[in-house]
This record gives structure tokens, C-alpha cells and sequence, in this order.
């Protein structure tokens, strides 16, 4: 679906490289993220496949054809993009703001309502309540809601997400990543994902693709990474979420034995 040949950036001709000799597959169907700390590339990997940025080497092809040789504005249409902050447009309409691409691509304007309360209703979010409303009325989450059902409005097969849940509060945070690991599966996407937090990435990704200082340390399943990490920075960064687990077992465990579970609630009946 998705295919880096020896890809390279270098945003100062060449004396740095913010992405280096990148080869790396994805799947059709496969939801795969690109891990690690800030500035280690995965950002400018995942614009480089809808061509927000183009290569300095090497060449990326999506469904065998290479995105060089495909008009930019045609391709990102046919590929959706959530990025952290969502980027609703103010002055239109939840409705609105979905039907953008259909109404670019030139569908009628019964078809794209029809799409737009579709979504809407895939999303969680009953057309009748949030169709009508303006961006500032909705909450963070469904704001983020509204630009995963914009990003799916022209049906795309593939998908990039930039931190999309990373300014969400915990509990919505938790909420969208499985509504969307459902989505996904749903409708059969390819999801190429960016983000920082291991924790989100071993619970959501089928495979991780850890970066580090432009290059690629490991491709793998999460299990795979936790089991046998193939160098010493994939093996200290997988430590992070081993490490937090235990502390939260720990205190689970010395809470239990101290007696000290939360009391029900008035009108509970556990």
C-alpha cells in the first residue's frame, strides 16, 4: 500500500538529514505508528507520503504508483489527515466543515449531507444534536470528532493522523483511540500514525516503526518490541511503559492489601 525506498530529507542541502535512508512497508489494512522523541523525523516521514513535504532522496510509492508523479492537491484529497488541533474552519458548520472535500471533488449537495450525517453518526455524534452547530460550541473532543469524520468524508483508504489525540484530556484520550482502532477496522483503512506516547502506541498499533535521530531502529508488533527490542535505544524506551505498568501494579496491589478501595457510591449496589 504504502512503500519507502531509501527516502532522505535534508531541510539544509544536505548538511543535516531529518530523515535518513528510510525504507520501510505498509500494509493495506494495517495501522502502523511512527514512535519516538520530538525531532526524530516521524513527522516529516508522515507529510512526505500526502507530499506536504517532498523528499531530498528516494522515492515513495502509494498503491505502486509513486506520489511524485501524482498531482499533490489530487493525492491529499484521496488521503484523509487528522493532526493534533483539528483546524475546523470558525465560520461554517459542523456539516460544513465535513462536506469540504466532497464539495471540492464536486459532489451534489443532497450527497454531501448524506455523507456528512453518515460520519456523524460513525463518530458518536447524533446529526440532529451537532450538525448545526459552530466549532466553538463543541468540546475539545468533538472537535476532534468533527476533523476524523472531515478526514473520512471523501472515503479514503488511507489515512494520517499527526498526535491526534495528544491535547485531550485522559478519559476522552482513551475514548477516541479505541472508537478509532474500531473505525479503523470497520471500514478497512491504512493508518500511518505519529506520536510520542509508547503507551498509545502499544496499545493501538498492529506495528511500530521506532525512529531515533532520522532513522529507523526497529519495525515491529508490540509484542515483538517488548519481547526482544534489537538495540539499546528501542530497549530503554520500551523500559518507560514496563516500568509504569509495575508502578501502577504496585499501588493497585498496596492499595488491596491496605483495604483502601474506593467505598461505592450512594445508590450503588455493587
Amino acid at each position: 500500500m504504502i512503500r519507502f525506498r531509501n527516502v532522505s530529507k535534508s531541510y539544509d542541502e544536505g548538511r543535516t538529514r531529518a530523515v535518513r535512508s528510510l525504507s520501510l512497508k505498509v500494509e493495506a489494512g494495517e495501522l502502523l505508528i511512527l514512535l519516538g522523541t520530538s525531532g526524530c523525523g516521524k513527522t516529516t516521514t508522515l507529510k512526505m507520503i500526502n507530499r506536504l513535504i517532498e523528499p531530498t532522496e528516494g522515492s515513495i510509492d502509494v498503491d505502486g504508483q509513486s506520489v511524485a508523479e501524482r498531482d499533490p492537491v489530487l493525492l491529499r484529497r484521496g488521503i484523509g489527515y487528522v493532526f493534533q488541533g483539528v483546524g475546523l474552519f470558525p465560520h461554517l458548520t459542523v456539516g460544513e466543515n465535513i462536506g469540504i472535500v466532497p464539495r471540492l471533488l464536486k459532489w451534489d449537495d443532497r450527497r454531501s449531507r448524506d455523507r456528512a450525517e453518515e460520519l456523524l453518526e460513525l463518530v458518536n455524534m447524533p446529526p440532529g444534536t451537532y450538525r448545526d452547530r459552530m466549532p466553538a460550541q463543541l468540546s475539545g473532543g468533538q472537535r476532534q470528532r468533527v476533523g476524523l469524520a472531515r478526514a473520512l468524508a471523501a472515503k479514503p483508504k488511507i489515512m494520517l493522523m499527526d498526535e491526534p489525540f495528544g491535547a485531550l484530556d485522559p478519559l476522552t484520550r482513551d475514548t477516541l483511540q479505541s472508537e478509532f482502532r474500531k473505525i479503523h477496522e470497520a471500514i478497512e483503512l491504512t493508518t500511518v500514525m505519529v506520536t510520542h506516547d509508547m503507551t498509545e502506541a502499544l496499545l493501538l498499533a498492529d506495528r511500530i516503526a521506532v525512529m531515533h535521530d532520522g532513522e529507523l531502529m526497529q519495525v515491529a508488533t508490540p509484542r515483538e518490541l517488548l519481547r526482544a527490542p534489537e538495540n539499546d535505544y528501542v530497549r530503554k524506551i520500551m523500559q518507560t511503559p514496563k516500568r509504569q505498568a509495575d508502578q501502577l501494579e504496585a499501588l493497585a496491589d498496596s492499595a488491596r492489601a491496605n483495604g483502601s478501595a474506593p467505598a461505592p457510591e450512594e445508590g450503588d449496589e455493587r
